[in-house]
């Protein structure tokens, strides 16, 4: 009887112990231990846009004019010299006149000017997108080893449930 009582006694403490040691998972997979951090990410892109400008400037209106009588000097064409009156423009220089063998020539020289004119413009816009990522845990199902074990373990523990009722029924029965 005392020997029964206590082989009874260390299958309780037996079931007892296996029922606080057997887990089907971790309870740090259920919660995670720390939380995840967003992650952010960053992309700048630079346009560079270059224009090229021209242009054509006006000038204003030039001119110089040369004034001189003609006078026939023994037949022949002469310019008096006390008669010339001549002006000089503001880019055009005063006419250089020639009268020789009856023929008049006369040359006016201008000074070159540049009429066209480019430059370049150069716009740098820079355009910055963020993203951001936040991760969440996801709970990876179980594999169907897991759940096979979790459905034994509960097939287990109603069995030994049921066995330590009908022993503790018996043991009340002999004492």
């Amino acid at each position: 009887m005392k020997q029964l009582k206590n082989i009874l006694t260390a299958l309780f403490l037996f079931a007892l112990l296996a029922t606080v040691l057997v887990a089907c998972k971790s309870s740090s997979a259920v919660l995670p231990t720390t939380v995840p951090t967003p992650t952010i990410d960053t992309t700048t892109k630079k346009v560079v846009v270059v224009k090229l400008h021209d242009t054509i400037f006006k000038t204003q209106k030039d001119s110089s004019f040369y004034k001189a009588y003609i006078e026939c000097i023994n037949g022949k064409p002469v310019i008096n010299s006390s008669s010339v009156t001549s002006l000089k423009g503001k880019n055009v220089n005063v006419p250089n006149v020639n009268l020789k063998d009856g023929q008049l020539n006369v040359d006016c020289q201008v000074e070159a000017q540049k009429l066209f004119a480019q430059w370049k413009d150069q716009y740098t816009s820079t355009h910055q997108q963020i993203i951001k990522k936040n991760p969440y845990p996801v709970q990876i199902p179980l594999t169907w080893w897991q759940a096979t074990q979790i459905k034994l373990g509960k097939v287990f523990l109603l069995l030994l449930v049921l066995i330590l009722i009908a022993g503790g029924l018996r043991l009340a029965k002999f004492i």
